[in-house]
């Protein structure tokens, strides 16, 4: 009340004079200047460095300036006053009509001749230099107004139009008409419907303002100001922006207002109960040591103002964003469990899953691109249980691959299942990420027998849709493809802030993943050829062996017989039988050597005795050749082995038992065959000097200790595993386990 008191008594002692038949047209015009100044502060300060929020900022400021420069006009007493602030409304008036003509030039979209700046600034020069040089004549000069009269109006004033005011007056008419048709024209162009009902308010908005000035200017009533009408102008401009997120998305903007809104009301609140409670409580009188309590109490609720608004923040979170905030704490734990290389599969499913759950999505799908081809390939796919899109499941299982093309996507399967055609509306930047959203797409499913079923998908419709291409390094590695959500509604600002640093952290995961399978791929493939040069191998051994049989082992014989035959028809002559008996034996001997080499190029008694029978075989021999005392144990049937399994187990036993003859100087050597869940496990040991592991091994790179690198390399080619355990004085033990289907690991 004193507030009130103070108020009246400055207007009653100075220039000012509130009648009553201008309160309510005061009120109205200062609430539309308060209201636009409030949301072009507001706009600019949510996307400041955006040049169409600049501009939009601008006009707000200009129609401010004109609502107070109307007010102070009815509430001026005097004539001078009042011709003060007539002129001062030109700052806002002139100004806001090229500024809206200029906004509809870069809003939605940037018009093709305003990129070039020399062209631009002609343009911007030509749109405003009639106001500005208007400006200076008001102030200046009567070309406007050429007289200024009291007069029965809500102003208390009258003006002397000149032609120039209505040649003025024509062509702010023609630029505000223009500007409003270009905005029309963008919302038919546009594919978003919230963009064309936002787009169809910014063009509507100057129609109220319109129609008043054309009755004030033609003095078909003195009630009615163009300031006045700005309220409706400011209203279709807010409920452009909060509904149909016009220049921002309101959704997100609107948490941090509504926070710092509770927040103030609860401090502003605090404020007057502590004021109440001074004055009525305490009965502290309001003069000036009353005001310096007032303030020393309330400096404490100044100081946590920014602790309130954290708790008022999170307040809202809860309550009213709680969907969004789930949907944010459930991609961050997505993006920070996908940073590390996955299984594809595993990692395009969870992905598809999470992303669909958190923003209650009707379908999303993960694409990653082929090699060496143009298309990508779908590995993750989601949909909602009660949506069309679940009966994609078992087609997007079966194998679908994606096209894209310059402004649309195709999507079919191999055996033409399937196939689809979507076509992109626009595009936004969002940080480095490119976001295109789906204005139509076209599904049809074959059923066989000539049966095709189609459906048709529109953003009207069924809500937003996205494709958001995933990029590392300038190489697009796939898509998230996002339908449409359930409700309808859009997609937030925050949801998509989310979902571009999902991306990021997606695009490299799958980068990732794709290199690990392809050096999976690789190394199966070589681990193949290995094998497959094994077998060649083996089968030469095979060959080498039959030739060495077939060949060179009938003319040993044939030396014998040969040898035999002359000792009998010269049995007088002593010192020819002598030399012949020395032929015979060498002849005997190098045939055996023969025998043993062919022996070793393909042990015969594998194919005839098998594995366990040919090792207690070759052991039982060793150990009579060697003179070292031998035991065998074998355990398990040892069925369904392959022929790599076998030779590569029964090669790295006779290389084990080699170097036990040649290097340990043992007395004992045991070996063991074992079967173990689908694994064979073999084992020598002796009890040699055995030796230092750890110089052998250095010893490998130089070409040296060949045999234990031949046993090992054997083992990794059919997926199996070499153990030596040795150390001086303590024996040898060669541990080898081998898969029954060789090449696999075990």
């Amino acid at each position: 009340m004193r507030c009130l008191w103070f108020a009246q008594g400055m207007v009653s002692t100075g220039c000012y004079n509130f009648p009553m038949k201008g309160e309510l047209s005061l009120f109205i015009t200062t609430a539309s200047g308060l209201l636009s100044l409030a949301i072009g502060i507001f706009v600019l300060v949510r996307r400041h460095r955006r040049l169409a929020n600049i501009l939009f900022f601008a006009m707000s400021f200009f129609l401010a300036l004109w609502a107070l420069g109307d007010g102070l006009t009815i509430a001026s007493s005097t004539l001078k006053a009042k011709i003060f602030w007539t002129r001062f409304q030109g700052i806002g008036e002139l100004p806001l009509v090229p500024t809206f003509l200029l906004l509809a030039l870069y809003f939605p979209r940037t018009r093709a001749f305003m990129h070039d700046w020399r062209k631009a600034f002609a343009v911007i020069a030509a749109i405003y230099a009639p106001f500005l040089l208007s400006l200076f004549f008001l102030y200046a000069t009567g070309i406007i107004y050429s007289d200024y009269f009291l007069g029965d109006n809500i102003h208390d004033l009258e003006v002397a139009r000149t032609p120039y005011f209505w040649l003025l007056t024509g062509l702010g008419f023609a630029m505000v008409l223009l500007a409003m048709l270009f905005h029309f024209l963008e919302s038919r162009r546009s594919d978003s419907l919230h963009r064309r009902r936002g787009l169809v308010c910014l063009a509507l908005a100057p129609l109220p303002m319109l129609l008043a000035n054309l009755v004030q200017n033609l003095g078909w009533s003195g009630s009615v100001t163009t300031p006045q009408a700005g309220i409706l102008f400011v209203g279709l401009l807010g409920y452009g922006i909060m509904r149909h997120g016009l220049f921002l998305d309101f959704r997100s903007a609107s948490k941090r207002a509504l926070a710092h809104s509770l927040a103030m009301a609860l401090s502003l609140s605090a404020c007057l109960l502590l004021l109440f409670l001074l004055r009525y409580g305490l009965k502290v009188e309001l003069g000036w040591f009353g005001m310096a309590l007032f303030l020393v109490c309330a400096t404490p609720l100044l100081v946590t103002y920014p602790a309130v608004v954290r708790w008022a923040d999170n307040l809202v979170s809860r309550r009213l964003y709680r969907r969004e905030g789930r949907a944010g704490t459930a991609l961050e734990g997505l993006s920070r469990s996908i940073r590390t290389v996955r299984d594809l599969p595993e990692l395009a499913a969870d992905v598809a899953r999470v992303v669909r759950e958190s923003l209650e999505l009707a379908s999303c799908a993960l694409m990653v691109r082929e090699n060496d081809f143009d298309r990508y390939r779908v590995i993750g796919f989601a949909s909602h249980p009660e949506h069309m899109a679940r009966e994609h499941v078992g087609v997007v299982e079966a194998g679908m691959f994606m096209h894209p093309w310059r402004d649309s996507y195709s999507f079919d399967t191999p055996g033409g299942q399937f196939t689809s055609y979507w076509q992109v509306g626009k595009r936004i930047e969002r940080g480095d990420c490119r976001i295109e959203y789906l204005s139509l797409g076209v599904l049809r499913i074959h059923d066989g027998g000539g049966v095709v079923r189609e459906s048709l998908w529109e953003e009207k419709g069924a809500g937003e849709a996205i494709s958001m291409p995933l990029e590392v390094g300038g190489e697009r590695v796939g898509f998230l493809w996002l339908g449409g959500k359930m409700d309808g509604s859009r997609f937030s600002l925050e949801e998509l802030d989310h979902l571009v640093a999902l991306s990021a952290q997606v695009a490299v995961s799958l980068l990732n993943a794709r290199l690990v399978q392809e050096m999976t791929d690789r190394n199966r493939r070589l681990r193949e050829l290995a094998q497959k040069v094994s077998f060649a191998q083996e089968e030469e051994r095979i060959r080498i062996s039959r030739e060495l049989h077939d060949g060179l082992a009938p003319f040993f014989l044939d030396i014998l017989y040969a040898v035999d035959m002359l000792e009998r028809e010269s049995g007088k002559a002593m010192e020819l039988a002598g030399g012949l008996a020395e032929v015979r034996e060498r002849a005997r001997r190098g045939l055996g050597e023969l025998r043993r080499l062919i022996s070793d190029l393909r042990p015969s008694s594998l194919e005839v005795l098998g594995l366990r029978d040919s090792l207690a075989s070759y052991l039982e021999r060793f150990g009579a050749e060697s003179g070292l005392e031998v035991s065998f144990r074998c355990r398990g049937p040892l069925r369904g082995l392959d022929p790599l399994a076998e030779i590569t187990l029964f090669r790295v036993a006779q290389e084990a038992l080699c170097n036990v003859a040649r290097h340990a100087r043992a007395r004992r050597v045991r070996m063991s065959l074992e079967e173990r869940d689908g694994r064979v496990y073999l084992e020598v040991e002796d009890d040699g000097v055995g030796f230092v592991l750890e110089e052998v091994t250095r010893r490998n790179p130089l070409g040296q200790s060949l045999g234990l690198k031949n046993m090992e390399e054997r083992a990794e080619l059919a997926g199996g595993k070499l153990v030596v355990q040795t150390g001086p004085g303590r024996g040898t033990r060669v541990s080898l386990l081998v898969p029954k289907a060789a090449g696999r690991p075990s």
